[in-house]
């Protein structure tokens, strides 16, 4: 399996996992393990910056992100996921859910604490 592949099926599985954990959490837990060994090695970094970087970058320059500005922005297709892990290594991120104006859609807007 090349890394895009690996990448992708880590990807996959974070949602399936969120929607299903009894069913993919394990599965989950080895493939991201598997691209965040990748990552570690450089690969991410070979095309710029880690998708952390990207992240914290944003947050201090915007202020805050959503899953949405994430995944168009960056191609982070799990947010929740970088944040927790952003959160494990000390970054101080609130989350705060909001509700579309118009939609009423209920969303998370992830913001660093002062």
């Amino acid at each position: 399996m090349n890394t895009d592949e690996i990448f992708e099926k880590a990807e996959t599985l974070c949602v399936l996992a969120t929607q299903e954990p009894d069913t993919y959490s394990d599965e989950y837990t080895f493939w991201n393990k598997e691209a965040q060994k990748l990552e570690h090695q450089g690969w991410k970094t070979m095309q710029g910056k880690t998708q952390h970087d990207k992240i914290m970058t944003h947050l201090k320059k915007a202020g805050s992100i959503t899953v949405r500005e994430a995944m168009v922005e960056y191609s982070v297709a799990c947010l929740p996921k970088r944040i927790s892990e952003l959160r494990e290594i000390g970054h101080p991120i609130l989350s705060n859910v909001k509700f579309h104006k118009v939609t009423g859609q209920k969303y998370t807007r992830y913001t660093l604490q002062a």
